[in-house]
């Protein structure tokens, strides 16, 4: 029987157990584990992970899937996080990647780790400089495992296709009651690079951080925390108000 058409929520299933089990063997998941699963399918990934994990928490939106696995019937955007502590594995449906993401940067509830096959440009953006990178920075670290030949899966991709890894730093680098502001400065920055700041402070900071006449994907990853907790301390109230809107 062929695989389930999901091209319409991008979502591309791997054919092989043994490749699933490849993929395992580059994580960290073990015995002590609870794993959520997003977009579970027919179960390649999620009997794999019943072998390995303590515990699988697989979510599937499509009902007739999800009742040949045993998964959770639900639309993952609406899912509510596990409280306990848990990791993550698994194939993302590309098309909604960054909601995806978004729901574990906003949740109090994040995993401790993320494997995630997904397109290798989204995944740049968290890897590298990106606003997605920058949003993600305080809280994990990030790497490109590796790529997955895309013959490897049904309703063959034609993008580049990888493993991404992240890791909770067992400190964050901002507080928690700063995240949304936090948020707000980089994505009105991104958009309007030190605008935020007055005509004399942007000089200042340049000068200082030795990023005049830099894109912001040009700047590190350092700098933007360091920018940040600089715009805490002097920023002027219409600055301050300027990224709120």
């Amino acid at each position: 029987m062929p695989y389930h058409d999901k091209s319409s929520l991008g979502q591309n299933f791997i054919k092989y157990p043994s490749l699933v089990r490849e993929l395992l063997s580059a994580s960290n998941i073990n015995r002590d584990d609870t794993v959520l699963e997003i977009g579970s399918g027919k179960g390649i990934i999620t009997k794999e992970l019943v072998k390995v994990a303590k515990k699988v928490i697989a979510v599937e939106k499509d009902s007739a899937l999800a009742q040949r696995t045993g998964a959770i019937v639900a639309d993952f955007l609406d899912f509510e996080l596990p409280t306990e502590k848990y990791k993550v594995f698994s194939n993302i449906p590309f098309s909604i990647t960054a909601e995806i993401m978004d729901k574990f940067w906003s949740s109090s509830s994040q995993p401790e780790e993320m494997y995630l096959i997904m397109q290798n440009e989204a995944a740049e953006k968290f890897a590298n400089k990106g606003q997605s990178a920058v949003l993600y920075y305080p809280w994990y670290e990030v790497e490109i495992l590796g790529d997955i030949d895309r013959t490897n899966f049904t309703l063959k991709p034609q993008v580049k296709i990888v493993l991404v890894k992240f890791t909770k730093r067992k400190s964050a680098f901002i507080k928690e009651e700063d995240k949304q502001n936090f948020k707000k400065f980089v994505i009105y920055n991104f958009n309007y690079f030190l605008k935020s700041f007055t005509y004399p402070q942007q000089k200042r900071v340049e000068k200082m951080y030795k990023i005049a006449g830099k894109k912001p994907t040009e700047v590190s990853l350092d700098t933007w925390l360091i920018l940040y907790k600089t715009f805490k301390r002097i920023a002027s109230e219409s600055g301050k108000k300027l990224i709120q809107e």
